[in-house]
């Protein structure tokens, strides 16, 4: 039995049958695809992406869903890459699969936004594909990565200092931005994708790039996974079983560290907040917690290594006010024990809005509420401002008029650094009439001569009894 394309070019149906049970079982391992749904596939033209192609296109035969191809352009290769586009084109008008194609200039993309060229391609691919998902309503985008990418990626993470999650590899399926990545050949080798092509007598592209020495992959590829083999034959393969193991152990660590995330994380005003109660966990989870604070507030894991994580920890135990910078512009802080994470470009935090109100007293019950407050109107002196703090600000702390310079107070009530720079003040003259959030000055109460009140309220906060 064959299938003959509109071209006469022959698929026989009974050969290879051993790749399409693995890949098609995998996919129904990690449920990648359900019937019904709409899968794009990046398809560069290579052995690895024409092969994804075939067995989706197969697999519909099984399991009823729709599948789109999408070509990247990356404008890398003059006419070779001109020459892949047209053969991902036509093939796909050949087994009447839907195409699109996008163009990208990589390399003046690279240098506008200061990456590197590997950079800048992942980050139009993914583009591309996060616009066609969107245009076509498709639920993931199917990706060529296979065995031999495994172990190098592995390889490559190691080098470089990564913890578990970076051992663990890639992902069969993983969810990035606003979309998910499924991967179905990580179960096949280069080899065996290759020797199936060839025995289908289907022709794929090379990519003259794959062989430049420039590129990091490509050295482990064609330097370092050979010497491997030297030693087992089958070192990818291993390699590749490591790292379905670690990525088991991954995920059980990641539960885990949710659950402690939630126990020991909070959020504060222009960051996040880690108990120094986090200390007594197992130190693994102590830097998996760390790792979900930094990925919270890079908004992801990229560029987030192990080394950022140590940095972080080593300063449970120091003195307060001890501070680090960290990846994408995050200081960590110690702050009486604790953990204080922000991000530096996203501290300044505006001035909370004040509404004001005048009258009489009579009689009434003083609200006991954090954000409404009631004050003397008439030992106001000046004009009331509503500021951020600055040199010589004082609160009066006793009836009997003893004073205290704020900064001591802040300090006495273990207000973190950072965060007393962004406090709201109601403030008459350096007198503080009211650290919002927290105490009013004794001189400003309510008494039983008070004859008008000022009551000041703090707009859009829930109130506290």
């Amino acid at each position: 039995m064959e299938k003959v394309s509109k071209k006469g070019l022959k698929y026989p149906m009974d050969q290879g049958k051993n790749m399409e049970e693995k890949v098609f079982s995998y996919i129904e391992q990690y449920r990648m695809i359900e019937a019904g749904d709409r899968v794009i596939a990046g398809v560069s033209g290579g052995a690895d992406s024409v092969c994804l192609l075939f067995l989706l296109w197969e697999y519909q035969k099984k399991v009823p869903f729709s599948v789109q191809a999408v070509h990247v352009n990356h404008q890398l290769r003059g006419s070779e890459a001109k020459r892949d586009e047209e053969y991902v084109v036509r093939l796909c008008r050949e087994l009447s699969v839907p195409c699109r194609v996008y163009s990208y200039d990589v390399e003046r993309i690279a240098a506008e936004r200061h990456m590197t060229v590997e950079e800048a391609g992942r980050a139009v691919r993914q583009q591309a594909f996060g616009d066609a998902c969107k245009k076509t309503g498709a639920k993931s985008t199917a990706l060529a990565h296979h065995r031999d990418d495994l172990a190098e990626t592995v390889l490559h993470n190691l080098a470089r200092g990564s913890g578990a999650a970076g051992l663990a590899g890639i992902h069969p399926v993983r969810r990035m931005g606003d979309g998910v990545y499924i991967r179905p050949l990580l179960c096949v080798g280069r080899c065996g994708i290759e020797k199936w092509l060839t025995k289908r007598g289907i022709a794929w592209m090379e990519d003259s790039t794959n062989r430049e020495l420039s590129y990091t992959r490509n050295k482990i590829r064609q330097k370092v996974l050979p010497q491997l083999e030297e030693i087992n034959p089958r070192a990818a393969q291993h390699i590749a079983r490591a790292a379905q193991t670690f990525l088991s152990v991954e995920e059980y660590l990641g539960q885990q560290a949710d659950m402690l995330y939630s126990r020991y994380a909070g959020e504060k005003e222009g960051g996040i907040i880690l108990s120094k109660e986090i200390s007594g966990e197992h130190p693994v989870m102590q830097a998996y917690v760390v790792k979900r604070v930094l990925a919270y507030l890079a908004g992801g894991e990229k560029d987030i290594t192990s080394v950022h994580v140590e940095e972080a920890l080593e300063l449970l135990g120091h003195r307060t006010g001890r501070q680090k910078s960290l990846a994408h512009g995050i200081t960590v802080q110690q702050s009486y024990g604790n953990l204080l994470f922000y991000k530096n470009a996203e501290r300044e935090i505006p001035e909370k809005e004040l509404e004001f109100h005048v009258f009489s007293r009579e009689n009434q019950q003083i609200p006991e509420k954090k954000y409404t407050k009631w004050f003397d109107y008439d030992k106001i002196k000046g004009n009331l401002t509503v500021r951020k703090r600055q040199p010589g600000d004082y609160l009066t702390v006793t009836p009997a008029g003893g004073r205290k310079k704020l900064k001591d107070y802040l300090i006495d009530c273990k207000i973190p650094r950072q965060e007393r720079e962004n406090l709201t003040l109601l403030a008459d003259g350096s007198h503080i009439v009211w650290v919002v959030g927290y105490r009013i000055s004794e001189y400003y109460k309510i008494t039983e001569q008070t004859k008008t009140v000022i009551e000041v309220q703090v707009k859009g906060e829930m109130e506290d009894e």
